[in-house]
């Protein structure tokens, strides 16, 4: 299986953690993979018997379908669930967040929850219209959570889905989403790379620009960065260096996938993927030309029926249709060779013979006649 996205601990006074930290359901789709769900259910059981259940998430979202079951199965735990966001809590993150008992929200994080959005891929008319009913009831399923966790009304719920609102965590707790705010995990770094927005070093899948401008304005620029050590040697006595944020990185140090490269550079990757997918139907129609053509320089007379079956009906290749068109005289033949023995049977040539004359001596007589009038020099 992929590498999981999140991570189990047990502590010492018997209860549990879970770590969300990064893309819910990493490169794959929760959706279309048994694997996966089987393992994070596993991986939850293995706590054990634990009185309390602490989820630490930092996330810009992910799969839905993967939050919906990953939520579902903390509410149904026995344990109690505390859900602890101290950098992001974005898009799906959200849905895990509400499904627990309570949300405790660091004083600088932020959360956002926006419309639910679905890759379609090459898809026809039908397909999109499946696709715009499936959004439909996911939508409506997320408000209906949403509204249970603020005790907002739907249509509340629904404008702020729509207007992809980003809060910090007071605004957050001010709305419903969170029950408690924490200065204890305070200092999330938030971090412009390559035009992508980073919190503590995991990609929200969001670009920096689109991020609100309280978001913004918490990123520092490299000139006011300074040395691990040197921010420690800043920090007032007896507090903990917290650490800085970036603004302006190589964005090769964040692109470890197919889905990071997308997250940077997305249009750049939608124009290799359409002409991946031109190339490929270019190479296919060029191939069939190419078949069709073999098909029929290789016909021959006779074979006009098998060779418009070969191309358009029963699809051969080249060379398959070369050994059926082998196959089809050899049959033509032995059917030929049959039918001229039954004609020959038929009309009784078989039974005519070259019988001599009953009576030799008048065959020589006649002979003799013929001789006697025949001029003589």
């Amino acid at each position: 299986m992929p590498n999981k996205f999140w991570q189990f601990r047990n502590a010492a006074d018997g209860s549990g953690e879970l770590l969300l930290y990064g893309n819910i359901a990493g490169e794959k789709s929760w959706y279309s993979d048994d694997v996966t769900p089987k393992q994070f259910a596993e991986d939850l059981a293995a706590l054990g018997a634990v009185s309390n259940i602490t989820v630490r998430i930092n996330s810009g979202g992910g799969d839905v379908f993967a939050a919906v079951e990953i939520g579902n199965l903390l509410e149904q735990n026995p344990a109690n669930v505390t859900a602890r966001i101290g950098g992001v809590c974005a898009s799906a993150a959200t849905i895990i967040a509400c499904h627990c008992n309570k949300v405790i929200a660091a004083n600088d994080s932020t959360y956002m929850v926006h419309p639910v959005s679905m890759y379609c891929g090459y898809a026809n008319a039908s397909d999109l219209q499946k696709y715009l009913e499936a959004l439909a009831t996911i939508k409506e399923n997320i408000i209906s959570l949403y509204a249970k966790k603020t005790g907002r009304t739907k249509d509340e719920v629904t404008a702020w889905m729509d207007a992809e609102s980003w809060w910090t965590g007071p605004q957050a707790k001010e709305n419903g989403f969170a029950d408690e705010l924490t200065d204890e995990e305070a200092g999330a770094t938030y971090e412009n790379r390559g035009g992508v927005l980073f919190v503590n070093s995991v990609s929200m899948g969001a670009k920096f620009d689109k991020a609100p401008e309280f978001v913004r304005n918490r990123v520092k620029r490299v000139a006011d960065i300074k040395s691990p050590a040197q921010a420690q040697d800043n920090q007032p006595a007896g507090q903990p260096g917290k650490q800085q944020e970036v603004q302006d990185m190589d964005p090769k140090d964040s692109i470890k996938t197919v889905d990071d490269l997308r997250k940077v550079y997305p249009t750049l990757v939608d124009q290799i993927e359409q002409a991946a997918a031109t190339a490929a139907a270019e190479a296919a129609t060029n191939a069939e030309r190419a078949r069709i053509q073999s098909i029929e320089d290789m016909a021959l007379p006779g074979s006009e029926k098998l060779a418009a079956e070969a191309k358009f009906t029963k699809t051969m290749s080249a060379a398959e249709f070369a050994e059926a068109m082998v196959k089809n005289a050899k049959t033509q033949g032995a059917t030929y060779l049959a039918q001229v023995q039954k004609d020959a049977q038929d009309s009784g040539v078989n039974g005519v013979t070259n019988t001599p004359p009953a009576d030799k001596t008048e065959g020589d007589a006649f002979i003799a006649a013929i001789k006697g009038v025949a001029p003589k020099n």
